[in-house]
C-alpha cells in the first residue's frame, strides 16, 4: 500500500460557543465493520439532536433522533431501526444505499422531509457514509487488492463507472494525485491524515449530544449546524469525516467548516465562506470558492440548487454535502421566532 500525507492537514480543535438566542443541530454516524473491511457487511449508527440555547433559562432539547441500519456485502439495506419509530421508513429495506436512495428517502418520509427532521437528516445520510466507508480498506494491511477503487465505490455500476471516469470534483479531477496513481499503479494511495483533536467543549458538556467513543476499526461523520438570531442570521456550520485503525489513532479524512450569514426575513443566504481544514488530496480545496454561489438563494432550496448547481472539478462532493445541510436553517431559524428568542428590531 502507498501511502501519502493528506492534501491539507489543519483540523479546528473544539467547537464554536453556544450563543443566547440560538439553536444547534448536531449529527453523527459510525461506520462499523461486521467482517472484512472490504467486502463485507457495514452497519450505520447515528444519532443527532436538536438544541435550544434560550436568551433566559436553560438549553432544552427539542428533538432527537437514532438509526442503526445494516447493509451486506453489495451495500443493500437489510434492517433498519429508527427512534422515533417511523413506519415508512422501513420502505427503505431492501433498497441499494446509493444513488437514488436519498430520493427514495424523500418521498417515503415526505412529512418528515417538509421539516426537515433530524431522523430526515441521518436517513438522508446513509448513502455518504456507506461511500466513505471504503476509505477504511485504504488503511487495512493485506486488503489492498488490484479492485481497490471499486472497493472505495460500493455504489451501481453506472456509479463506480462515473467515478472512476474522474472530474466529478476537485479531488476526482482527472489529472490529479489520486486519479493518475489510479490509473497508473491499479491501486489508490492512502492519504494520512492527522489526528484528529477533540471537538469537545471543556466548558460546555452540551455543545454536542453524547457521543460514545468510536470503535476501532471505524470510521465516524459529525455535522453542525448552528443558528443564532440576528439581522443578519448567523449560520455556522462543520463536518469532519475520521477513520479510527487498529492501533486505536483516529485521524481526520474530511473536514469542512462554513460561515454564513442569511437575511432573517427572506431567509436567503447572504454570505457564504467556505475553510477547508483536513482533506485527503492537494487539489481538494481549489473547490472552497464554490461555496460563494449558494449567495442569493433561499435556504430552502439548498438541497435542490447544490445538487443541480455544483458539479464538476470546481466542487468538492463532501463540501456539497456540508453545504446542503444548510437548508436546515429553513427549519432551525423560525424555531427562534416561535420561541421568542428574536428581538424586536433584528
Amino acid at each position: 500500500m502507498s501511502f501519502i500525507a493528506a492534501g491539507l492537514s489543519d483540523p479546528t480543535i473544539g467547537t464554536v460557543a453556544r450563543t443566547p438566542g440560538s439553536v444547534r443541530r448536531t449529527s453523527h454516524i459510525d461506520m462499523v465493520f461486521d467482517g472484512p473491511i472490504i467486502g463485507g457487511r457495514l452497519e450505520l449508527l447515528g444519532h443527532a439532536r436538536d438544541l435550544l440555547t434560550p436568551r433566559s433559562g436553560p438549553a432544552e432539547v427539542l428533538g432527537a433522533a437514532q438509526v442503526r441500519a445494516a447493509l451486506d456485502e453489495t451495500r443493500v439495506l437489510r434492517t433498519l431501526e429508527t427512534h422515533p419509530s417511523e413506519e415508512a421508513a422501513q420502505g427503505l429495506v431492501g433498497r441499494h444505499v446509493g444513488v437514488g436512495f436519498r430520493a427514495e428517502v424523500e418521498r417515503l418520509l415526505n412529512a418528515s422531509a417538509a421539516r426537515r427532521s433530524p431522523l430526515y437528516l441521518l436517513l438522508d445520510d446513509l448513502p455518504v457514509a456507506a461511500l466513505i466507508s471504503g476509505y477504511a480498506g485504504l488503511y487495512t494491511s493485506g486488503e489492498d487488492g488490484p479492485d481497490i477503487a471499486a472497493a472505495m465505490l460500493p455504489s451501481e455500476s453506472d456509479q463506480r463507472a462515473r467515478m472512476i471516469k474522474g472530474d466529478i470534483c476537485a479531488g476526482w479531477r482527472s489529472d490529479g494525485t489520486m486519479m493518475v496513481a489510479l490509473r497508473t499503479s491499479k491501486r489508490m494511495p492512502a492519504p494520512v491524515g492527522p489526528p484528529a483533536p477533540s471537538l469537545a467543549r471543556p466548558d460546555d458538556p452540551l455543545a454536542w449530544h453524547e457521543i460514545a467513543p468510536l470503535a476501532s476499526p471505524a470510521m465516524r461523520r459529525r455535522r453542525l449546524v448552528d443558528v443564532t438570531w440576528g439581522n443578519p442570521l448567523i449560520v455556522a456550520a462543520m463536518f469532519r469525516d475520521t477513520h479510527k485503525s487498529t492501533d486505536g489513532v483516529e485521524t481526520v479524512l474530511h473536514e469542512y467548516t462554513v460561515s454564513v450569514t442569511v437575511d432573517p426575513r427572506t431567509l436567503r443566504v447572504l454570505t457564504c465562506e467556505a475553510t477547508p481544514r483536513s482533506l485527503p488530496w492537494t487539489e481538494c480545496p481549489e473547490a472552497t470558492g464554490s461555496a460563494r454561489r449558494l449567495e442569493g438563494q433561499p435556504v430552502s432550496d439548498l438541497r435542490r440548487f447544490v445538487r443541480k448547481e455544483l458539479t464538476g472539478t470546481t466542487t468538492c462532493t463532501h463540501l456539497n454535502d456540508l453545504l446542503r445541510s444548510l437548508a436546515d436553517v429553513a427549519v432551525l431559524a423560525p424555531v427562534l421566532q416561535e420561541r421568542g428568542e428574536h428581538r424586536l428590531g433584528d
